[in-house]
């Protein structure tokens, strides 16, 4: 930089002593005066300093530029994975050649496996996996998430799951005639718990099996032998045996479990326990009382598990089975329900067993019994029996809605006792167009609607019924069926129920 302003300056200082000299030199010229020259002097000194600022200020704005202005990067060349470049001709170059670099952090990849036997996509269908190149030019492992799938439902369970369950054709035995619990019943069963429990009890050859049955689904012009529930053949009627052995179950396609029981203290049960020379368990004293306590564990079993249980009788009334349901009612188990109420309620203490619903149904009713008085003297001796009962008898189902009879209904009479009338099942009652028309005779007067009018008025009032749950909890099928399981083994073990089988003795 000193060389430079020498090189400058000299020919300046040259130049301005020249000037003095031949100012001295020619004293003729007088008109150069000394301030003049000082003049001059001092202009060339300007430019001078000036131009040597110029070249002292440029170092310092160009450190001052390589300061503020950052490092490039290095140029980012992207180029596809080696799986989905396209073979071609390959061209070099003289230069030196440049491998391609990628700047990126580890990806994280979330992916969900895929399910043994599901079609998976192959990895060439969408160019395969792209490979990630770091700045050295080795390849990092991509990382995965996978999703766990172990408690994910199979395909083949959620099919299982949504598939309808089998439609039951005839009835399942649910406690056979050994009174032991059976399971078969359990596949037919769902996970719904929009179901209605419907059982029936009655003495023997009342015709439970046959009305529970058409309550099911059947006709009264189907052959028995096509009855869901099997009722008694003639030669079964004319040697007086019983049909139903034990406890039957059916599920029709509206989701209502029918239960059928085998006759409450029938002496065909107890004859036949005494031909067949079947020893009697060392509970109990003799045979008549074995039959008795089994009559007892059943109906204490469908008023712990039922919503509603038909009461057949063919004429009104035995007594003995009046008073035999309020022993079963004393000696059935607690079940505690979140809704059990009914009219004759004084407290919340007497409303936290449940108990269900009961109608009688009067089978092979007469004429005269359709008649206002007859109907109302029936329903008030049966309200007078159980007017201590916590059983649900009372206003829900009833002949007296005036509409099948327009002289029975809840004006005309004193009581609304779950009471209904069937009269008998004859050719006739069912099928009308059977009778003699050849004469041109009018039908006789029966008092009543046909058979099949009456039927489909129970069936309508059972399945309309209100149902309350059985325990706190609300129980789907297979819940009910467990909890009937166990329901049937507390009673056969309850201590009140060998209390008073001791007090039988």
């Amino acid at each position: 930089m000193i060389a430079i302003i020498k090189v400058l300056v000299t020919p300046v200082i040259s130049d301005e002593n020249e000037v003095t000299d031949s100012v001295s030199s020619r004293p003729e010229q007088a008109s150069v005066s000394d301030k003049e020259v000082k003049d001059i002097s001092l202009q060339v000194t300007r430019i001078l300093m000036a131009v040597l600022f110029q070249l002292l200020a440029i170092p310092l704005l160009e450190r001052d530029y390589e300061a503020e202005t950052p490092p490039a990067k290095p140029p980012t060349i992207l180029v596809k994975p080696s799986s989905e470049q396209r073979p071609g001709p390959t061209y070099s170059s003289p230069g030196p050649q440049v491998s391609p670099t990628r700047t990126t952090d580890r990806p994280v990849v979330i992916a969900r496996s895929r399910d043994d036997g599901q079609p998976t996509t192959p990895s060439g269908a969408y160019g395969g996996t792209p490979s990630i190149v770091t700045r050295e030019g080795t390849t990092v492992p991509r990382q995965t998430l996978q999703r766990h799938t172990a408690n994910l439902p199979q395909p083949e369970t959620i099919q299982s799951r949504l598939a309808p369950p089998p439609i039951m054709k005839q009835c399942i035995k649910l406690i056979d005639e050994h009174q032991n619990w059976t399971d078969t019943a359990l596949e037919y069963l769902t996970d719904s718990t929009e179901f209605v429990v419907v059982g029936v009890i009655g003495l023997q050859g009342t015709g439970k099996s046959t009305i529970i049955s058409q309550l099911a689904g059947n006709t009264p012009t189907d052959h028995h032998r096509k009855y869901v529930f099997p009722t008694q053949a003639r030669d079964v009627r004319e040697i007086c045996e019983h049909q139903t052995t034990g406890v039957d179950m059916f599920i029709s396609s509206e989701r209502l479990i029918f239960i059928d029981s085998q006759p409450v203290i029938s002496p065909s049960v107890l004859d036949k326990m005494i031909r067949a020379d079947r020893k009697i368990p060392p509970e109990y004293s003799t045979a008549e009382n074995c039959i008795e306590m089994q009559s007892l564990h059943q109906v204490a079993f469908l008023m712990t598990v039922c919503h509603v249980i038909l009461v057949v009788q063919d004429w009104f009334t035995d007594m003995n089975l009046l008073r035999f349901l309020q022993t079963a009612e004393m000696l059935k188990p607690a079940s505690h329900s979140s809704s059990s109420s009914h009219d004759g309620a004084s407290g919340p203490e007497e409303n936290s067993d449940y108990f269900p619903h009961l109608v009688f149904v009067q089978n092979k009713a007469t004429r005269d019994m359709f008649t206002i008085e007859t109907f109302d003297w029936m329903q008030t001796t049966i309200a007078k029996v159980f007017d201590s009962s916590k059983l649900k008898i009372k206003g829900d189902v009833t002949l007296a809605t005036g509409k099948l009879l327009p002289s029975l209904s809840r004006k005309t009479l004193s009581s609304d006792v779950n009471l209904y009338l069937l009269p008998t099942m004859d050719k006739e009652s069912t099928d009308p167009d059977s009778s003699d028309m050849t004469m041109n005779v009018l039908p006789e007067f029966k008092g009543h609607p046909p058979y099949t009018t009456l039927i489909n008025g129970l069936r309508k009032q059972v399945y309309y019924m209100p149902r309350d749950p059985l325990t706190h909890t609300n129980l789907t099928e297979k819940n009910w069926f467990n909890y009937a399981a166990r329901t049937w083994d507390a009673v056969k073990k309850s201590p009140l129920m060998a209390e008073y089988n001791r007090l039988l003795h």
